[in-house]
């Protein structure tokens, strides 16, 4: 019996130890109103930050806030302008650095319905040529090209990789890799998501050939899907997976 219970011990300490440490509570930002136009930020490490903000309609939707060796980078804004200057305030607060640029993950409001923000800011804001070919199309012109989707990958030298896997989400989706964290957008589902959500821009042939691109390049990494929780197991992208083949 004292075998057996030992045994369980060893197991139960051996899973525990499996387990990443949980995630501090998020900080709210801007409060919101019954349940709409909230942000707050989960703080992941020293060097980067979840941005959670919410639409009209209360969804939520994360960003991510990146402290890098010349500055603050966001990637991708808040729903809106207001969410994303609060949010804006409280990066040069907390971390006591300026914030040097954006870059946007794809064109869909929850990436870029806060452009404004970063443009009376003066702050600089890129994205692959695709999306700014978007933003274009519909006369926004502050956005200007990182890299092309046909070069797939791009080192930016403030510390980042910002890598085209293909189409999927959209045809413009970009993830943005950090050496500790990577922020797969919306190209990548939460590994607690019920379906694929918003469809209506997607390529659904070339979606999982995207996300096995991200995964042969990016494993074993903390993952910031564009809806829900943060995944520190990796299990985000196969379970991106598993959602499309149910839906075909």
């Amino acid at each position: 019996m004292l075998v057996v219970l030992l045994s369980l011990v060893l197991a139960t300490a051996g899973n525990a130890a499996a387990q990443p440490p949980p995630l501090p509570p998020p900080v709210s930002v801007l409060p919101g109103s019954r349940g709409a136009g909230a942000v707050d930020v989960i703080l992941l490490d020293a060097g980067s930050a979840v941005h959670r903000s919410t639409n009209a309609q209360g969804i939520p939707s994360n960003g991510l806030v990146a402290v890098t060796s010349h500055g603050l980078l966001l990637v991708d804004t808040a729903w809106t302008a207001p969410e994303t200057e609060a949010l804006l305030q409280w990066g040069q607060t907390h971390y006591r650095l300026p914030w040097i640029g954006a870059v946007i993950t794809h064109d869909h409001a929850d990436r870029d319905g806060g452009l404004d923000a970063l443009v009376r800011r003066h702050i600089p804001v890129a994205a692959v040529d695709l999306t700014v070919a978007k933003l274009a199309a519909r006369g926004v012109h502050d956005v200007t090209v990182l890299f092309k989707a046909n070069s797939g990958l791009f080192h930016d030298p403030r510390g980042f990789d910002a890598f085209y896997p293909g189409g999927g989400h959209t045809s413009d989706n970009i993830v943005v890799a950090f050496p500790k964290v990577l922020f797969g957008g919306c190209l990548v589902k939460s590994a607690e998501a019920k379906d694929l959500g918003n469809t209506a821009d997607a390529d659904l042939t070339s979606w999982p050939a995207a996300v096995r691109n991200v995964a042969a390049r990016y494993p074993q990494t903390t993952i910031v899907p564009g809806h829900g929780a943060v995944d520190q197991t990796g299990h985000a992208l196969q379970h991106t997976l598993d959602l499309l083949a149910q839906r075909r």
